[in-house]
């Protein structure tokens, strides 16, 4: 049976940091009624590069919420732009799930802690569930697309703008099409190893 959140290893590295397991007390109850508005009530949900918007509808008042989600310091992105350089070609937004492993192993923090995601509300209130709704609707695109668990921790410096911010040569994450990257680096004769303040949420 196919999980509706967390269907592959990146999304439940994500998934992991909206439901920690070493929980005490009692049940959060957040949880329940932000995958509910996660699958009725998120629509428009965009990535780009490091921030993910979305509009959220409950009660009939509709939120625009923005995530600012924090990137890899340099040795993660390092890190994850060897282990993506040296993976099997995928298709096109896949990312084989073993790279989770190899990476936490080496150190690489996959998804942020949610308390370190900077968000961003435009009626100014930010409501706990709200933003794990947004955070669970995250986790089913990275499912369909786990490319973008590593772009959303990319620099947007390392994006192309210019070759002098990309450290040591390496190809920027966010740039990679997967599918025509592998083809191209065969034809080059080898390959090329890739490369605000916090806002208190309250339960409302």
């Amino acid at each position: 049976m196919t999980r509706e959140f967390g269907a592959t290893a990146w999304g439940r590295a994500w998934l992991r940091m909206i439901e920690p397991v070493f929980i005490t007390g009692p049940p959060d109850r957040d949880l329940p009624r932000a995958r509910a508005l996660a699958r009725r009530a998120v629509e428009d949900l965009t990535v780009e590069g490091s921030r993910v918007t979305a509009r959220l509808t409950e009660r009939g008042h509709r939120h625009t919420i923005t995530l600012n989600i924090p990137i890899w310091n340099h040795k993660e992105q390092r890190a994850a732009a060897h282990a993506i350089g040296q993976a099997t070609p995928v298709d096109s937004g896949d990312l084989p799930d073993h790279l989770v492993t190899e990476l936490t192993s080496a150190g690489v923090q996959i998804a942020p802690r949610i308390d370190d995601i900077n968000v961003k509300s435009d009626t100014d209130e930010v409501i706990r569930r709200h933003v794990l709704a947004i955070c669970y609707a995250l986790v089913q695109r990275i499912d369909e697309e786990p490319i973008l668990a590593s772009r959303l921790r990319t620099s947007p410096q390392t994006t192309g703008e210019s070759k002098g911010h990309t450290p040591d040569g390496l190809l920027p994450l966010a740039a990679i099409n997967p599918r025509t990257f592998y083809l191209r680096a065969v034809r080059q004769g080898g390959t090329q190893p890739l490369a605000g303040p916090l806002v208190r949420l309250t339960s409302g």
